[in-house]
C-alpha cells in the first residue's frame, strides 16, 4: 500500500516523543496531514539524508505557490494518513517540470510507502528541516535498537 501526499507552502510540523528513554520510545511526526511514527535515529537519518540530497531538484520549484490556504491545526484530527517507518527506508526524488497543460512543475520524493509532492521551496524547506530534527531528537534518546 502506498499514499501519495501533495505539500506546498510551509509544512505544519508537529513532534511528539513518547516514553523517552524505554525501549518503547517512539516519535510521532506529524507532517501535515500524514502521522509518521519512528524509533531510531539510523531511521529519520536516512529520510533527512534523501530530503538532503534532493536539494539540487528542489532549487528548480518556485519559492511558494499563490492560492492556496495553509493548513494551521495539526494533530490526531487533521491527520489523513498514518505510516510506521523502520529499518533503512528507500528514499528517491525526481524533478517533474511544469507542463503545457498547464500543471506545475513538483518534486516527487518517495519515502518507503509514502510519495510526497512538493510543489514550492517552501514546502521542500520544511519538510527537510522536519526530518533533520526528528534525527537530532531521536540520536540524543538513543534506546536498544540503536
Amino acid at each position: 500500500m502506498s499514499v501519495a501526499v501533495q505539500v506546498a507552502g510551509i509544512v505544519p510540523v508537529r513532534l511528539d516523543l513518547n516514553h523517552l528513554g524505554a525501549p518503547e520510545q517512539q516519535l510521532g511526526m506529524s507532517l501535515g496531514t500524514v502521522l509518521v511514527y519512528l524509533r531510531t535515529a539510523g531511521t529519520a537519518r536516512t529520510v533527512a539524508e534523501g530530503w538532503g540530497r534532493a536539494a539540487v531538484l528542489a532549487r528548480s520549484l518556485s519559492v511558494a505557490v499563490a492560492g492556496r490556504r495553509p493548513l494551521v491545526v495539526v494533530g490526531p484530527s487533521t491527520i489523513a494518513a498514518i505510516v510506521q517507518l523502520a529499518g533503512v527506508p528507500q528514499v528517491t526524488a525526481e524533478y517533474e517540470p511544469s507542463r503545457a497543460d498547464g500543471a506545475a512543475a513538483m518534486l516527487r520524493i518517495q519515502v518507503g510507502p509514502v510519495e510526497w509532492q512538493v510543489r514550492d521551496a517552501n514546502a521542500y524547506t520544511s519538510m527537510l528541516r522536519a526530518w533533520r530534527q526528528a534525527a537530532r531528537l531521536l540520536g540524543e534518546n538513543p534506546t536498544e535498537y540503536e
